[in-house]
């Protein structure tokens, strides 16, 4: 127990420690192993209770990655004052009796809770050539009526940590032609609450994002998958996973379409507004989702870290060059009246 607590506590320091790292302007920062274990312990340890969705726990998890962000040098999202996007979060009768109750975002002004976004924005040279944008969530289930703490650490502190990590390695490098925007949601559990907030209060035209990569449990891999690879959600529906995986991510398709992952993450919710947006996990289908084993024991930090840096060069390449990914035919989301 003391050699973990110690190792722990020599992550957060070697974290807080940036100019430690610093590279030759000319290499890559490498996805830091040390860096991704010390998010996860902060964000899955036991001070933040398991970030429930819009709880003062789910604030501090915002804070910390608006913290990184700004340590990194991104700056607020065009009209933004800050790194923080907040929004009102409002309970609903159940649809039916038995059913679970159903909640609504809102304004929030004079909401009695409170969700929050974190955004952070890496300016490009071309205003005119689109923007990228880096997404996760950093909310999970909290503390449950029992006192039982449910830890998330691969539900999503995994992804948020990648677009920690990520934000950090493409803003060392040099200026990209695309801006990108690093986006970690609020209360994704209680219905992509955060994203949806977002899709209609984005900083900038959803019209001038050209691709939206969701990062969503990277923290162990599914067994049925190539050995390091991780699975993109709705591979078929558009030309950007194999774009990516062309220039080295390790994603290849779900192996799972009939649980309707693509629809059931944030991606969803900017697809739905014709975003080319898809959600990468590498093992969806994981026996630790929603339970007290989603802790930092169960997690994969080698896999974590190969599988964020993969994404590195790929990413550069996007936002460095002309390509637009498209829709297939038919791959595009439709909004239904319910939606």
């Amino acid at each position: 127990m003391l050699k973990s607590r110690l190792l722990v506590a020599v992550g957060v320091l070697l974290l807080a420690a940036g100019p430690v790292f610093a590279q030759d302007a000319a290499q890559t920062p490498a996805v830091d192993p040390v860096r991704v274990a010390a998010h996860e312990a902060f964000l899955a340890g036991p001070a933040l209770r398991g970030r429930g969705s819009a709880t003062p726990d789910e604030a501090v998890a915002a804070a910390y990655v608006a913290a990184r962000f700004q340590e990194y040098g991104l700056t607020p999202a065009p009209g933004m004052d800050g790194y923080l996007q907040t929004a009102g979060v409002v309970q609903l009768p159940p649809s039916a009796p038995g059913r679970r109750p159903r909640f609504e975002v809102t304004d929030p002004d004079g909401a009695t809770r409170i969700t929050t976004n974190a955004i952070g924005w890496l300016q490009g040279s071309d205003p005119s050539a689109g923007v990228i944008m880096i997404t996760a969530h950093l909310d999970h289930l909290g503390v449950q009526p029992d006192g039982t703490v449910m830890y998330g650490a691969n539900d999503d502190a995994s992804g948020t940590t990648a677009v920690l990590e990520l934000a950090r390695t493409l803003a060392a490098g040099e200026q990209p032609k695309r801006s990108i925007l690093f986006v970690c949601y609020g209360s994704e559990e209680l219905g992509l609450l955060g994203s949806e907030y977002f899709g209609a209060h984005s900083p900038v035209p959803l019209t001038d994002v050209i691709a939206n990569l969701e990062i969503e449990m990277i923290g162990a891999q599914d067994p049925n998958m190539p050995a390091g690879v991780m699975m993109m959600t709705g591979f078929d529906r558009s030309n950007f996973g194999s774009a990516l995986r062309e220039r080295g991510a390790l994603i290849a398709p779900d192996l799972y379409p009939e649980q309707h992952f693509f629809e059931r993450s944030d991606n969803y919710q900017l697809a739905l507004e014709g975003v080319v947006a898809h959600t990468i996990s590498g093992w969806a289908t994981i026996p630790t989702y929603h339970t007290a084993e989603d802790n930092l024991g169960n997690l994969d930090i080698p896999f974590m870290t190969r599988a964020i840096q993969s994404l590195v060069e790929p990413l550069r390449w996007l936002a460095s060059s002309d390509f637009k990914p498209e829709w297939s035919e038919g791959g595009r989301p439709q909004r239904t009246p319910r939606q």
